[in-house]
Protein backbone atom coordinates (compact mmCIF):
# COMPACT_ATOMS: atom_id res chain seq x y z
CA UNK A 1 0.00 0.00 0.00
CA UNK A 2 2.47 2.46 1.03
CA UNK A 3 4.06 1.29 -2.51
CA UNK A 4 1.19 2.83 -4.40
CA UNK A 5 1.12 6.14 -2.65
CA UNK A 6 4.16 6.60 -3.09
CA UNK A 7 4.07 5.91 -6.78
CA UNK A 8 1.15 8.56 -6.87
CA UNK A 9 2.41 11.30 -5.00
CA UNK A 10 5.76 10.59 -7.34
CA UNK A 11 3.33 10.81 -10.24
CA UNK A 12 1.74 13.90 -8.90
CA UNK A 13 4.72 15.45 -8.16
CA UNK A 14 6.08 15.18 -11.57
CA UNK A 15 3.08 16.33 -13.50
CA UNK A 16 2.86 19.48 -11.24
CA UNK A 17 6.77 20.19 -11.99
CA UNK A 18 5.83 19.54 -15.95
CA UNK A 19 2.52 22.26 -15.47
CA UNK A 20 4.61 24.60 -13.43
CA UNK A 21 7.90 24.48 -16.21
CA UNK A 22 4.72 25.02 -18.70
CA UNK A 23 4.05 27.87 -17.29
CA UNK A 24 6.73 29.42 -16.94
CA UNK A 25 8.09 28.94 -20.54
CA UNK A 26 4.98 30.60 -21.41
CA UNK A 27 5.03 33.26 -19.17
CA UNK A 28 8.81 34.38 -20.37
CA UNK A 29 7.60 33.67 -23.83
CA UNK A 30 4.24 36.33 -23.52
CA UNK A 31 6.52 38.40 -21.58
CA UNK A 32 9.11 38.91 -23.99
CA UNK A 33 6.72 39.08 -26.48
CA UNK A 34 4.66 41.73 -25.43
CA UNK A 35 7.68 44.00 -24.10
CA UNK A 36 8.69 44.02 -28.27
CA UNK A 37 5.48 44.67 -29.18
CA UNK A 38 4.67 47.58 -27.25
CA UNK A 39 8.03 48.50 -26.57
CA UNK A 40 8.44 50.21 -30.12
CA UNK A 41 4.83 52.25 -30.13
CA UNK A 42 6.21 53.51 -26.45
CA UNK A 43 9.42 54.63 -28.47
CA UNK A 44 7.10 56.75 -30.76
CA UNK A 45 5.21 57.81 -28.49
CA UNK A 46 7.68 59.62 -26.85
CA UNK A 47 9.16 61.05 -29.69
CA UNK A 48 5.84 62.45 -30.57
CA UNK A 49 5.27 63.86 -27.25
CA UNK A 50 8.32 65.55 -27.10
CA UNK A 51 8.00 67.04 -30.38
CA UNK A 52 4.32 68.28 -29.29
CA UNK A 53 6.27 69.48 -26.05
CA UNK A 54 8.29 71.92 -28.07
CA UNK A 55 5.85 73.08 -30.30
CA UNK A 56 3.87 74.27 -27.33
CA UNK A 57 6.45 75.47 -24.92
CA UNK A 58 7.30 78.08 -28.58
CA UNK A 59 3.86 79.40 -28.68
CA UNK A 60 2.40 79.11 -25.59
CA UNK A 61 3.62 81.64 -22.86
CA UNK A 62 2.03 81.73 -18.69
CA UNK A 63 -0.14 84.46 -18.13
CA UNK A 64 1.01 86.73 -15.17
CA UNK A 65 -0.52 87.65 -12.31
CA UNK A 66 -0.50 89.76 -9.51
CA UNK A 67 -0.26 86.92 -7.20
CA UNK A 68 2.55 85.04 -9.03
CA UNK A 69 4.30 88.91 -9.26
CA UNK A 70 3.74 89.51 -12.58
CA UNK A 71 1.36 92.11 -14.29
CA UNK A 72 -2.01 91.07 -14.54
CA UNK A 73 -2.95 90.92 -18.62
CA UNK A 74 -6.55 92.01 -18.53
CA UNK A 75 -8.18 94.91 -16.80
CA UNK A 76 -9.65 93.98 -13.47
CA UNK A 77 -13.44 94.19 -13.26
CA UNK A 78 -15.19 96.47 -10.51
CA UNK A 79 -18.54 95.95 -8.51
CA UNK A 80 -20.76 98.40 -8.50
CA UNK A 81 -22.11 99.32 -4.97
CA UNK A 82 -24.73 101.26 -6.54
CA UNK A 83 -27.30 98.68 -7.18
CA UNK A 84 -26.21 96.54 -4.10
CA UNK A 85 -25.68 98.89 -1.74
CA UNK A 86 -22.58 100.42 0.46
CA UNK A 87 -22.29 98.41 3.17
CA UNK A 88 -19.26 99.09 6.64
CA UNK A 89 -17.37 96.78 8.64
CA UNK A 90 -19.49 97.57 11.61
CA UNK A 91 -22.89 96.06 9.87
CA UNK A 92 -21.29 93.14 8.72
CA UNK A 93 -22.98 90.06 8.80
CA UNK A 94 -21.92 86.39 9.30
CA UNK A 95 -21.70 85.58 6.13
CA UNK A 96 -20.62 82.04 6.30
CA UNK A 97 -24.18 80.87 7.16
CA UNK A 98 -24.48 80.82 3.73
CA UNK A 99 -23.53 77.25 2.17
CA UNK A 100 -20.72 77.91 0.16
CA UNK A 101 -19.03 80.01 1.78
CA UNK A 102 -16.48 79.53 4.19
CA UNK A 103 -13.95 82.26 6.64
CA UNK A 104 -11.58 82.62 2.89
CA UNK A 105 -14.63 83.50 1.09
CA UNK A 106 -15.93 85.21 3.30
CA UNK A 107 -12.73 87.58 3.96
CA UNK A 108 -12.32 87.72 -0.06
CA UNK A 109 -16.12 89.10 -0.75
CA UNK A 110 -15.24 91.79 2.50
CA UNK A 111 -12.46 92.75 0.49
CA UNK A 112 -14.35 93.45 -2.31
CA UNK A 113 -16.91 95.80 -0.17
CA UNK A 114 -19.79 93.00 0.64
CA UNK A 115 -20.56 92.52 4.18
CA UNK A 116 -24.26 91.62 4.85
CA UNK A 117 -26.66 89.62 3.58
CA UNK A 118 -29.02 92.13 2.19
CA UNK A 119 -25.94 93.18 -0.43
CA UNK A 120 -25.87 89.56 -1.68
CA UNK A 121 -29.56 89.18 -1.68
CA UNK A 122 -29.74 92.22 -4.37
CA UNK A 123 -26.86 90.75 -6.71
CA UNK A 124 -27.63 91.17 -10.52
CA UNK A 125 -26.60 88.52 -12.61
CA UNK A 126 -23.27 90.80 -13.95
CA UNK A 127 -23.28 91.52 -10.49
CA UNK A 128 -22.92 87.54 -10.15
CA UNK A 129 -20.06 87.32 -12.97
CA UNK A 130 -17.88 90.52 -11.27
CA UNK A 131 -17.94 88.69 -7.41
CA UNK A 132 -16.89 85.30 -9.24
CA UNK A 133 -14.01 87.02 -11.13
CA UNK A 134 -12.63 89.50 -8.25
CA UNK A 135 -13.01 86.57 -5.37
CA UNK A 136 -11.72 84.12 -7.66
CA UNK A 137 -14.13 81.84 -7.15
CA UNK A 138 -15.44 78.58 -9.13
CA UNK A 139 -17.92 79.95 -12.22
CA UNK A 140 -21.32 79.18 -11.79
CA UNK A 141 -20.88 77.93 -7.90
CA UNK A 142 -22.68 81.32 -6.87
CA UNK A 143 -25.94 80.36 -8.59
CA UNK A 144 -25.55 76.77 -7.94
CA UNK A 145 -25.44 77.25 -4.36
CA UNK A 146 -28.29 79.80 -4.55
CA UNK A 147 -26.47 82.59 -2.21
CA UNK A 148 -29.10 85.11 -2.65
CA UNK A 149 -31.74 83.11 -1.98
CA UNK A 150 -29.86 82.26 1.10
CA UNK A 151 -28.83 85.51 2.10
CA UNK A 152 -32.81 86.49 1.51
CA UNK A 153 -33.95 83.67 4.15
CA UNK A 154 -31.06 84.69 6.82
CA UNK A 155 -32.52 88.63 6.12
CA UNK A 156 -35.88 87.07 7.03
CA UNK A 157 -34.83 85.45 10.09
Amino acid sequence: MTLFITNQTTHLLEIFFWMLGAFLIGYIFSWYYYKNKYQSKLTESTHVISELRDEMQSTIRAKKTVERGGIEIKQPKKLSLKTIGKAKEEDKDDLTKIKGVGSFIETKLNSIGIYTYEQISKLSFEDIETVTDLIQFFPGRIVRDDWKGQAKNLLNK
